[in-house]
């Protein structure tokens, strides 16, 4: 079978054709996919990509999906992981009712929600305020912030929390002197780095998106599931352990039926 991952990240299986506009291993393979999809029609089984549709323009997506429906084979899955627009808006009003009643632990999880709905979609920078929010000492309902990001977070306090004070402090400094000064100075480099968002899906409007273009058998999965023969052997959704490593998702497969 030809298995190919778009925008694997550092999340890959050697198993697969992986790809990645900025690629953290000699394996991995550079590609833009604005560029299209470098195989022939019909010659592929599975494509699978996670948090890469959200960096996309609309437009881009299309195309992206034009392609992924052009390249597969007939009865060819597409797996598709994005952040889950409609989980992030029920936990913003959830929490906006609850903290304006008075809730201090609600008004912390809105503040949290709330760079969850936009910080990517606006940031400057690397990272942006998620990550001088990550530097709060203590952090602000951090099992809560911890579900919901999953070993990204993780990965990050474990790293910040080993530095000594005084390096943490100037960490947190510097952050904060950037996102003061780097408004007004946005690289291309960064705009074109595949990190911010420009859009958001929920599951109606990514299935419609993928029925629009003549995908079949559309299903919203858990990390869990899927119908790609011996996926959870990958651990691409789920660690080792079976941890959902980016908890704040949404999972949906399609099947291209005919050519």
């Amino acid at each position: 079978m030809r298995l190919l991952n778009f925008g694997c990240g550092r999340i890959y299986h050697k198993g697969w054709d992986n790809f990645d506009i900025n690629p953290v291993d000699e394996t991995i393979s550079e590609w833009d996919i604005t560029q299209g999809i470098p195989f022939s029609s019909a010659t592929v089984n599975v494509i699978y990509s996670s948090h890469l549709l959200e960096h996309l323009t609309r437009y881009q997506a299309l195309f992206f999906l034009e392609e992924c429906k052009r390249v597969l084979c007939e009865n060819g899955i597409l797996r598709l992981v994005v952040p889950d627009l409609e989980a992030i808006a029920r936990l913003y009003l959830e929490n906006l009712e609850q903290a304006i009643s008075g809730d201090p632990q609600a008004a912390h999880r809105y503040q949290w929600i709330m760079l969850e709905l936009f910080d990517q979609m606006v940031r400057m920078q690397s990272g942006g305020e998620m990550l001088d929010f990550w530097q709060q000492d203590p952090l602000p309902e951090e099992r809560f912030i911890r579900a919901r990001m999953g070993e990204e977070c993780d990965r990050f306090l474990q790293a910040f929390r080993s530095m000594s004070a005084e390096d943490q402090s100037t960490q947190r400094r510097m952050i904060r002197e950037k996102l003061i000064k780097n408004n007004n100075h946005v690289s291309n480099a960064f705009l074109q780095s595949g990190e911010q968002h420009r859009w958001m899906y929920d599951r109606y409007s990514l299935s419609l998106l993928l029925q629009e273009r003549g995908f079949e058998e559309i299903k919203i999965c858990e990390a869990t599931e899927s119908r790609i023969p011996g996926f959870s052997n990958y651990h691409l959704d789920t660690d080792s352990h079976g941890n959902i490593r980016k908890p704040d998702s949404l999972f949906i497969e399609a099947i291209k039926r005919c050519s």
